[in-house]
């Protein structure tokens, strides 16, 4: 039933993106200002930026340096001086929601591309243009796919980045097709109609701020959608406790977005996205759980891989992966897919000892900081 399902929900969003792809891309250079919030950046951030400003798309880059303690604000000062296309704004720490929002509030452009300060826009792509033709189409709100940073990055941001790339696209594609939207704009790459946000604000209720937006706009009857055309580059976790905390944050702040949204769950969009997307970590567990304690109870542990992975879905994992070996220029990330298991154990497990509490309390851990590093995308 399982493999009946996955291949019924990749070939309706084929369906939907084969012909999307001849869609072309606006040629409207300079009608998009790119917002950065910058907390303790220094160790990425300069080239960050630099990107930015060398994609014809931008009017201006907007840097918002929210009460940074590090080199930050010097740092961005110093490019200011010779780049006349970039603004530096320093305030006192306000949360990322509160830097967006200065941000926002400076910017001249019809357009607001949103995106974090270890991600990485390649400047001669034409993802931006993919998602302005969104925009001229009707969409006021349009997400891209965020990819992994690979460049200096440990085995585990290249296993997540064996089944990112194909996974994100066929997911939230499906989701707009079933439910009139994709589960999320991510805070790392998404371009917004200027006027929608300054009526529809960001807001640190949450540390899941982009997704507290995106069930807002979609709430105030906004048309929000997916684009598989732009894609940006943003720095992973290299350790296992630091994956643990982040999709701590992720999870418990989406358990607080469903009772802060709960009148949305009840419409189409809640019940074709956000429950599936809620329910999809205990399903995929509860059929590994099915496959193997029956084998450890029988003591045949020796056939705990063949239960895994079998046979056809050892190829489902591979072909799905091919996009990312295809994409990242590294064949061999196909061969890391099936460890991406992992991160069904996580999800499952941080729902289970984070997220129903979170659900229940609507409280959320504190907001951690990722490790940054000194290196850039390829």
């Amino acid at each position: 039933m399982r493999t009946m399902i996955f291949f019924a929900v990749v070939a309706i969003a084929l369906a939907w993106i084969v012909p999307q792809l001849r869609l072309r891309p606006s040629r409207r250079h300079g009608m998009v200002d790119a917002i950065v919030p910058a907390f303790n950046e220094q160790v990425c951030i300069t080239e960050a930026v630099r990107r930015l400003l060398a994609n014809p798309y931008f009017n201006r880059v907007i840097v918002v340096n929210d009460g940074s303690t590090d080199g930050t604000g010097s740092m961005l000062d110093l490019m200011a001086a010779t780049e006349r296309r970039l603004e530096v704004v320093h305030q006192a720490n306000t949360g990322k929601g509160g830097a967006l929002m200065n941000g926002i509030g400076r910017s001249s452009a019809p357009y607001v591309f949103l995106t974090d300060a270890d991600t990485f826009l390649a400047p001669g792509s034409d993802g931006i243009g993919y998602l302005i033709a969104e925009m001229e189409a009707g969409a006021d709100a349009v997400g891209g796919v965020p990819l992994s940073d690979l460049e200096g990055a440990g085995l585990l941001p290249h296993i997540r980045a064996s089944t990112k790339l194909f996974t994100i696209a066929i997911q939230r594609t499906f989701q707009q097709i079933v439910g009139g939207a994709p589960f999320l704009i991510s805070g790392a790459c998404g371009l917004f109609r200027r006027e929608v946000l300054l009526r529809v604000p960001f807001s640190d209720r949450t540390k899941v701020e982009d997704l507290d937006l995106t069930w807002s706009l979609i709430a105030a009857g906004y048309t929000v959608r997916q684009s598989n055309r732009c894609f940006v580059y943003s720095q992973e976790c290299n350790s296992l406790k630091a994956e643990w905390m982040r999709w701590r944050r992720w999870i418990v702040g989406y358990a607080v977005c469903m009772r802060l949204h709960r009148k949305l769950l009840a419409s189409r969009y809640g019940l074709l996205t956000i429950i599936p997307v809620f329910l999809s970590s205990f399903v995929a567990f509860g059929f590994m759980a099915r496959a193997i304690v029956p084998l450890l109870w029988r003591g045949h542990a020796d056939a705990l891989p063949l239960a895994l992975f079998p046979p056809l879905w050892l190829v489902v994992i591979a072909a799905v992966a091919l996009s990312g070996a295809i994409h990242h220029r590294k064949p061999w990330l196909f061969l890391l897919a099936p460890a991406s298991i992992v991160y069904v154990v996580m999800s499952w497990s941080v729902w289970l000892i984070h997220g129903l509490r979170g659900l229940v309390t609507g409280r959320e851990p504190s907001r951690d900081k990722p490790q940054r590093y000194a290196h850039v995308v390829a």
